[in-house]
């Protein structure tokens, strides 16, 4: 997840870490084309959680100017994060996707109401570490402790 001001160089090395670790990676941002030269694959408009099996959190993007919560209720919320973006690590949260985040990626984080401290949720000085982080959840698909079955 990327905003307009993220650095095409993170954005590269990010992709390129995820390729060598035989996934497929989909930058998704604010609009389509480029970012600083690394082409986007999904949109905020066009991307949904059910595409992905773990998010990281490169930027904390602000609204677009096509983001018009008004059209999705539970879209809508704060203005300082794109509401599609924030709708999106609600929905991965949710469905106990592992997220992973840099520091440039925490207000994102923060508008999701996803706590540091949730299981499954990685925050890192920087990309790489943010991409370690993530790799050691990937293996078990969800992060299943962070909604544990009570009978209580």
């Amino acid at each position: 997840l990327v905003g307009e001001q993220t650095s095409g160089a993170t954005i590269a090395a990010v992709r390129d870490a995820v390729l060598e670790g035989g996934l497929v990676p989909f930058v998704v941002g604010p609009h389509g084309g480029e970012i600083d030269g690394v082409a986007v694959q999904r949109t905020f408009a066009t991307g949904r959680s059910v595409e992905l099996d773990a998010v990281l959190v490169l930027d904390s993007p602000a609204p677009a100017p096509d983001a018009l919560g008004a059209r999705d209720e539970k879209a809508a919320g704060s203005d300082e994060v794109d509401p599609r973006a924030r709708l999106l690590l609600e929905e991965c949260f949710r469905h106990s996707k592992a997220i992973a985040a840099t520091p440039d990626g925490q207000a994102a984080l923060d508008a999701a109401a996803i706590g540091r401290g949730a299981a499954g949720v990685v925050v890192a000085d920087d990309a790489d570490r943010a991409w370690q982080g993530l790799t050691e959840l990937l293996p078990a698909h969800r992060v299943w402790e962070r909604f544990p079955a009570s009978l209580g």
